[in-house]
């Protein structure tokens, strides 16, 4: 791993940087390895900031134009001679969370394991959490805040299986930190760089690893959300095996509506080169697709072993007129959606994580269509019978399912039915749709789907005023939107 086409190479040109505008009066991220030395950043994939030096070897995201060279990190700032606030290993935060290990750090901060001493009064059985703590270069940046409580609100609203779960916004003095649940485990990043992971797996495990990402971000597109930062550092596997998507601080709202303020998480100039879409780049608004380009450099890192485009990013690749190199399949249709999932050109690229899920479901099922319909036409022949109409997907077996599409299926199922539990119809309607385009005829779908059917027939027939009706109505088109829910009909 000596060169930089190997992605298992940690790289210094993916860095989170906000130059500080003050060099007094600052939070120091430190670790209790020394009392002179601050917390060391990862030379990994991080995201970069609106860096503001010009050496040779930066990237400038300041507009009117970035710079399409790979960039370094920049230099740590000096600390200001008095008036810092060192925080180690041992300090507590606003009287409640002592800080117990540093878990990472990065451009945007510090995270923490910590533990929560209201929770340890309460005698709660899990009493640690975790703690993100901004960090000095990203607190001077004149939107910092607003991005950790933007990250705070976004993620709370985002709960998911595949979505870390994020508890609180605070600040303590001139410390601000966001807390979240405690994760068990190593990033994508980290796992990657041992040589020994990827052979440990088999193709099964790592599209697991593919499907929950995809899941996740479902989800967030679902509510408008596109994650505008995934990465393998972004992406945490538990020790149970279970994905998490960590870090929605730059995060952007597709729909202007969802915040009702004039901030924008582009105005950062965040950018991960490696992982950016050409229209990232160019800063072009956000678009669902801009997350399935990342995912798609992510599934061949994890298929293949390697970066598609020797971690050229897309616009030099673009320009450069680079073919991709992607992971040796033997399924033909999964090596044709990578190729869609990283296709330069918006217009061809997969357009969002739903619809990624679903090719994705088809072509893992693809095979075993081909099985059941080569054994089909041999009994066919044997029987004098040669005609056969159509073999539909949903005449495959519930019990023929590889045993993770069948978990999934129960864990959609579960999950819809606990949304409809608390009148979360759009979480029902989400998960239902999820279940459904894995088998599309089993019986916990179908009456399912008629529960929602029913909430909304009710919900229709019960409208007061035209206002009402109305958005019952707009609410009935939007459900139509979902495969699971296409051929739906109601009387109105």
């Amino acid at each position: 791993m000596d060169d930089d086409k190997t992605r298992l190479k940690s790289r210094a040109d993916d860095a989170t940087v906000v130059l500080p505008k003050k060099a007094a009066e600052k939070t120091v991220l430190k670790s209790r390895v020394t009392d002179q030395t601050r917390v060391k950043q990862h030379a990994a994939e991080e995201t970069r900031v609106n860096p503001r030096s010009t050496t040779e070897d930066e990237t400038i995201l300041q507009p009117p134009k970035p710079s399409l060279t790979d960039a370094t990190r920049m230099p740590p700032q000096a600390e200001a001679a008095s008036g810092n606030r060192v925080v180690s290993e041992g300090d507590i935060i606003k009287d409640r969370f002592v800080l117990d290990k540093l878990l990472g750090s990065g451009g945007m901060g510090a995270v923490f394991r910590a533990l929560d001493l209201r929770k340890k009064e309460a005698q709660d059985d899990r009493p640690y959490i975790a703690i993100k703590l901004l960090g000095e270069n990203f607190k001077n940046h004149p939107h910092a805040l607003i991005t950790l409580q933007r990250e705070a609100k976004k993620t709370q609203d985002l709960a998911h299986p595949n979505i870390v779960t994020v508890y609180d916004f605070d600040r303590d003095g001139d410390l601000v930190y966001l807390t979240m649940e405690e994760l068990k485990g190593s990033s994508l990043e980290d796992l990657l760089e041992q040589d020994k992971y990827l052979p440990s797996l088999d193709v099964k495990q790592k599209l697991k690893i593919i499907r929950e990402i995809a899941q996740g971000l479902s989800y967030a597109h679902s509510k408008g959300i596109v994650h505008s930062d995934l990465k393998p550092g972004n992406v945490f596997i538990t020790e149970s095996g279970t994905v998490k998507l960590l870090d929605f601080g730059i995060a952007r709202a597709v729909s202007e509506q969802l915040y009702h303020d004039s901030f924008d998480a582009g105005e950062l100039g965040a950018i991960t080169y490696s992982y950016a879409s050409p229209e990232m780049v160019r800063h072009e608004p956000p678009h669902f697709s801009d997350d399935i380009y990342a995912l798609g450099i992510i599934a061949c890192e994890l298929l293949g072993g390697e970066h598609p485009f020797d971690r050229i990013h897309a616009q030099n690749a673009m320009q450069q007129q680079l073919t991709p190199k992607l992971p040796r399949l033997k399924n033909p249709l999964l090596t044709k959606l990578l190729a869609k999932s990283i296709a330069f050109q918006r217009d061809d690229r997969v357009a969002d994580a739903d619809t990624f899920l679903r090719k994705l479901n088809n072509a893992t099922r693809a095979p075993k269509r081909i099985a059941v319909a080569v054994s089909a036409i041999c009994l066919a022949a044997l029987g004098n019978y040669f005609y056969i109409q159509s073999i539909e997907i949903e005449a495959i077996p519930f019990s023929d399912l590889s045993p993770e599409m069948q978990a999934d299926f129960h864990a959609f199922i579960n999950e819809g039915k606990v949304a409809l539990s608390f009148g979360d119809l759009q979480g029902a309607v989400f998960n239902i749709d999820r279940a459904y385009q894995i088998h599309a005829t089993n019986d916990d779908v179908k009456s399912m789907t008629k529960e929602v059917l029913a909430i909304m027939e009710r919900n229709l027939h019960s409208a007061e005023t035209d206002d009402a009706r109305d958005f019952y109505k707009k609410q009935l088109n939007e459900l139509r939107q979902y495969p699971a829910f296409a051929g739906s009909d109601i009387a109105q």
